[in-house]
């Protein structure tokens, strides 16, 4: 009988001691609680480029200028003149190269609208439309433009350009590839 009261005060004074270190880090315990924070709201990333294409006609030439109108991000560009059969077109402009693909390269970044860079030289597109007679009618010279953001290689370099300064189609396709399938997954171009 004598153990059992003993027993019983062990458990007792146990339970009690437990009770009191319970109470003691619960103050602590209490204020990690009360100091979680939720925030709310949100902010948009852009993480692409927009572009726009200024196009005018004088005297059988296209004139065709490049403006990168995202907020924030520089971007590259190239275009491709589309013509009919029996109209020879000829672009050339100051800093744009031709990629021997068709497309032509412009070899600068072009920076945020609001910025000196944001626009490129003008490429120049000279128009013969001789081969057509009068039942041919009208023509269409159409120029499609793409971007992409930039990649530099090891030496700080453009990737979409040789060594050499030549334009470098398949680097650009990887690129402008991979852009395309962000757009694709996300069903809307990368930064809107």
């Amino acid at each position: 009988m004598k153990n059992r009261k003993r027993y019983r005060k062990t458990i007792a004074l146990t339970a009690a001691a437990l009770s009191m270190m319970a109470a003691v880090t619960a103050g602590n315990a209490m204020a990690y609680f009360t100091t979680y924070v939720e925030a709310g709201g949100g902010q948009t990333i852009s993480l692409g480029a927009d572009t726009s294409i200024e196009e005018n006609v004088e005297s059988m030439v296209k004139h065709v200028t490049i403006f990168n109108t995202s907020e924030n991000n520089d971007c590259v560009v190239r275009v491709k003149v589309l013509s009919g059969s029996k109209v020879q077109c000829s672009p050339e402009g100051p800093d744009w190269i031709d990629g021997g693909d068709g497309f032509w390269y412009y070899n600068k970044v072009l920076t945020p609208k609001g910025t000196d860079g944001g626009r490129t030289s003008v490429l120049n597109i000279a128009i013969n439309a001789d081969e057509l007679s009068k039942e041919d009618g009208s023509f269409n010279v159409v120029v499609v433009q793409e971007c992409a953001p930039p990649v530099y290689d090891a030496d700080g370099n453009l990737a979409i350009f040789t060594a050499d300064g030549k334009a470098n189609p398949e680097c650009w396709e990887k690129v402008y590839t991979n852009w395309q399938e962000y757009k694709d997954i996300t069903g809307k171009e990368a930064g809107n």
